[in-house]
């Protein structure tokens, strides 16, 4: 029975040794050149065309929108503006906060919901493409007065785990105003860039 058992254990080394004899006669991968590209963040369609496309995520938004009458902005090919645009997520999170027991935006204040808006949209380009630093910066929002006070950077330390999403009120940077970071940075649609995200942004003194 011993014997048997080392006949076995022989045959299987053996067999063994002949797959990594036939391993070795494999040739070699050749050498080819490396062609590096990077995803091109532009869309050849205007905000409010990227925001209907996906329709799914920005429906509330995009309701709001013509409901204030601020849909131009986005529709608009004359000027370049940084969207800050709110998904369904940071939209019901809005109305919680501001309007709670309410379920339509349409049913919200006009006023008041095209301000929140008019925070959301800022004068020029600013993107991680060179236009935003690392340290913040006051930017210019469309709403007037001390409440249209922002901030904008964007995280370039590649240890950090949000490299290159764009922050909006960094802490600290802006009163007490709570820090936002964009779940998607730097989609640029014909007239300015996209920054998306999941809370909505507002001035505390």
């Amino acid at each position: 029975m011993r014997n048997l058992k080392n006949i076995y254990v022989k045959i299987g080394l053996l067999i063994a040794l002949v797959f990594l004899f036939m391993s070795c006669d494999m040739p070699l991968q050749q050498n080819y050149d490396y062609e590096s590209s990077v995803l091109d963040p532009h869309i050849s369609v205007t905000a409010w065309e990227y925001l209907k496309a996906n329709d799914e995520l920005f429906s509330t938004f995009t309701e709001a929108l013509e409901y204030t009458g601020l849909d131009h902005y986005y529709k608009q090919t004359d000027r370049k503006y940084t969207f800050l645009v709110l998904n369904n997520t940071a939209m019901r999170l809005y109305m919680m906060d501001k309007f709670p027991g309410i379920n339509a935006i349409t049913e919200c204040d006009k006023e008041l919901v095209k301000d929140m808006l008019l925070y959301h949209i800022v004068d020029g380009e600013y993107s991680g493409y060179g236009q935003l630093p690392v340290e913040p910066m006051f930017v210019l929002t469309l709403l007037k007065g001390d409440q249209g006070l922002m901030t904008m950077l964007v995280r370039k330390n590649p240890w950090q785990a949000d490299a290159g999403k764009v922050v909006i009120n960094d802490s600290g940077s802006n009163g007490s105003s709570p820090m936002r970071l964009a779940i998607t940075s730097n989609i640029l649609p014909t007239n300015g860039v996209i920054h998306i995200f999941e809370n909505y942004s507002y001035y505390k003194k």
